[in-house]
């Protein structure tokens, strides 16, 4: 979708934008190649056109600071399909809701293999920053509101400035509410039986055992429960990006591109 978007133009919203598509207007390289476009004349256009060719110059670059600033949180979806190879899903265990409650497990998935970085062993800023590394994007189930902020009070400049979508927000965008394993079981996703019912609030009561008792199977547990929390968030950013592109009303929508 990105190079299919207009959104971050100026005066461009989802209104004009589906205008354009509909006047057969359907990527970037039709809006420059026209003398007008579809609702926008060619005076407003020809202001346009720079912006939109910057747009393409940065994308060859792959420079990706540069469309972190355009396509923020709500339209962060239009990104997925041109960053997913290198999109990594994120999610932290902590010992409260509060941002100043301590970070016990920070995890991270590639799309190939689980790391995590984990207090009282390697949890720094530098290793989240390892972690992430060579990233163009990422993707987490409220991030937003806690993860990310929460990150930054304990271990400031440790995640890098490039895109980042929260699946909470883009599923309420197409119609669904609740928490991740709500949304997990209304997708049809299931996690191993050993922590199929576990919740943040058992994380905290196992990282407690574990402190006290130096007990390695609740530290094994813990770290099984963040793993199932990230690596679902790879098939549910799948459909729910879809659903999003499909009900959008590009042309091209009904066959997932």
């Amino acid at each position: 979708m990105l190079n299919q978007s207009f959104i971050f133009l100026p005066g461009i919203g989802p209104t004009t934008e589906k205008k354009l598509w509909d006047s057969g207007i359907l990527d970037w390289d039709s809006f420059l190649a026209a003398e007008s476009a579809g609702p926008i004349n060619g005076i407003r256009k020809k202001g346009m056109d720079p912006i939109l060719q910057d747009a393409v110059n940065h994308l060859e670059k792959r420079d990706i600071t540069f469309f972190s600033r355009f396509f923020r949180a709500g339209e962060a979806w239009r990104l997925w399909s041109t960053f997913r190879e290198r999109t990594v899903f994120l999610d932290i265990e902590t010992m409260g809701l509060s941002r100043y409650a301590p970070i016990t497990v920070v995890g991270v998935y590639d799309g190939r293999e689980y790391r995590a970085a984990v207090r009282g062993f390697n949890l720094c800023g530098e290793e989240i920053s390892r972690m992430l590394e060579g990233a163009e994007m990422i993707v987490t189930f409220n991030g937003a509101s806690f993860d990310l902020p929460v990150i930054q009070q304990h271990y400031p400049g440790s995640v890098p400035s490039i895109p980042h979508l929260d699946l909470r927000f883009l599923g309420r965008k197409v119609g669904y509410s609740g928490g991740l394993k709500k949304l997990e079981r209304t997708l049809g996703i299931s996690r191993p039986d050993e922590v199929s019912g576990m919740s943040g609030d058992d994380a905290v009561r196992l990282w407690k055992i574990w402190e006290r008792e130096g007990n390695e199977n609740a530290l094994k547990l813990i770290l099984k429960y963040n793993k199932e929390d990230i690596v679902n968030l790879e098939p549910i950013a799948e459909i729910l990006v879809s659903r999003m592109v499909k009900s959008c009303g590009h042309p091209k929508g009904g066959n997932g591109q």
